[in-house]
């Protein structure tokens, strides 16, 4: 299986497509044929995205992370904090929300399903998806085309070796993470960890990355790793910042960190 290019030069034509000097392109920039037809040769872009029913994104879901250890994607986030390989980062969210997917039917709740989210029917967006996933680490955390996706792609993204230069990094990430006041909120944090090369909304990911990892979780409200969470129980605060996933909302400095979750998924730390 092809390895992927993850250069800037290589990821360009993709960014500049919904991406400008003033944000989001409302309408997509359109690509000369020779880097579009790159792109779709490397898997990075898509020329249709058809419309597949719930049972079959289900399916490719739980399909996706066979043969993907714990370990493996821990190992790509660690990496990824230096590096700022944000294609590598995204793994582990989708890996944890995913791996516990039940087969299930189709049971509507609102106009999705009251399990996993999804439509009966609907088309998956790949191309946004593909450009979200090299621009923050993905935004669609629990959405399970978007694990697929990025699953998928994560097969076929060179990896980097993992130094003590990463595992110093991820310590300290951690203890920045422990050691937070007691009433501190993910946003919060998320302004704090300024050691973290990147931007605000690339730290804020990294933070619902590590919640659906159920690394930062509460009590009452798990991530993902020991059991998949059913939509319908994913309950909502009143709080301003809920454009994070979750968990993530629920956690407070005083959560603390799961060294459980961080034993599976960093072993090395």
């Amino acid at each position: 299986m092809a390895l992927y290019d993850p250069s800037d030069a290589a990821v360009r034509p993709l960014m500049t497509a919904y991406w400008s000097s003033q944000g989001w392109r409302e309408t997509p920039a359109k690509l000369d044929q020779d880097s579009l037809d790159r792109l779709v040769s490397a898997g990075l872009m898509f020329v249709d995205d058809p419309t597949r029913s719930h049972d079959a994104w289900v399916a490719d879901a739980r399909s996706a992370t066979a043969g993907i250890e714990p370990a493996e994607v821990g190992t790509a986030f660690l990496t990824s904090l230096a590096s700022r390989r944000l294609d590598l980062r995204s793994a582990l969210g989708s890996f944890a929300v995913a791996r516990h997917l039940p087969t299930h039917s189709y049971t509507p709740m609102h106009g999705r399903c009251r399990v996993c989210g999804l439509a009966k029917g609907q088309d998956g967006d790949r191309k946004v998806m593909s450009f979200e996933r090299f621009k923050w680490a993905g935004v669609r955390r629990d959405d399970l085309i978007y694990a697929a996706l990025d699953l998928e792609l994560f097969r076929r993204a060179p990896r980097l070796p993992l130094g003590e230069g990463d595992l110093v990094l991820g310590r300290r990430l951690l203890d920045a993470i422990a050691s937070a006041p007691p009433d501190f909120t993910a946003p919060k944090l998320a302004r704090s960890l300024t050691f973290i090369k990147g931007n605000k909304d690339e730290r804020r990911v990294l933070l619902d990355i590590l919640a659906v990892a159920g690394v930062l979780e509460t009590p009452d409200h798990p991530g993902y790793r020991e059991r998949f969470v059913d939509m319908h129980l994913r309950e909502h605060t009143d709080a301003h910042f809920e454009d994070s996933a979750y968990p993530l909302w629920w956690w407070r400095g005083r959560h603390g960190v799961n060294l459980n979750a961080v034993g599976e998924w960093f072993p090395d730390l």
